[in-house]
């Protein structure tokens, strides 16, 4: 018997009232909001990444926005780190790095779906940060387009085209 599933497009996600992703064709509900240590946790690393990146000149650290990838993909990662100017409503283009804070209601999705939906898209690094563990791992993307998982320790270190960055996890994680 086949098996019908529905997918969606951009013009679908637009009129829907609720938070959602799409990922091809497929929809992802957003709800419920992240929990207060998530949000925290979001907050503390991107004001470090906004701190460091004020002398670079091209390269911005951004709260959660609409990454339009194709007619049938647009996410909304925690955290967007991109070095080309933006207009308008949506992201059409691919960030240098992105982080998603794991909950249990989309650790799956983030390690699975969005890990290889990134890596397609080419975003340099990717970032998985667990709250409940205090754990953050660091993937690159290696020449050949796969990302190799780089050794942590307390420090995560970042080079977006030039404008080096790092985050002091073990810090972070004294301030939530």
């Amino acid at each position: 018997m086949p098996y019908y599933s529905e997918r969606y497009t951009v013009s679908d996600w637009e009129n829907w009232n609720d938070p959602w992703e799409l990922i091809h064709g497929f929809p992802y509900c957003m709800s419920p909001t992240p929990g207060f240590r998530h949000q925290m946790l979001n907050t503390e690393i991107l004001v470090e990444f906004v701190s460091q990146l004020k002398t670079c000149g091209k390269c911005k650290a951004v709260m959660p926005i609409d990454w339009q990838i194709d007619e049938q993909t647009v996410v909304q990662p925690d955290i967007l780190i991109l070095c080309r100017p933006v207009t308008g409503k949506r992201l059409f283009q691919v960030p240098v790095c992105l982080f998603e804070i794991l909950s249990p209601s989309t650790e799956r999705k983030d390690r699975t779906v969005k890990f290889e939906l990134y890596q397609a898209q080419r975003v340099k690094y990717y970032v998985l940060v667990d709250p409940e563990n205090e754990k953050a791992e660091l993937f690159l993307l290696d020449e050949e387009g796969i990302y190799q998982a780089i050794p942590t320790s307390d420090t995560l270190h970042f080079d977006f085209e030039g404008c080096k960055a790092e985050l002091n996890m073990r810090e972070i994680w004294a301030r939530l």
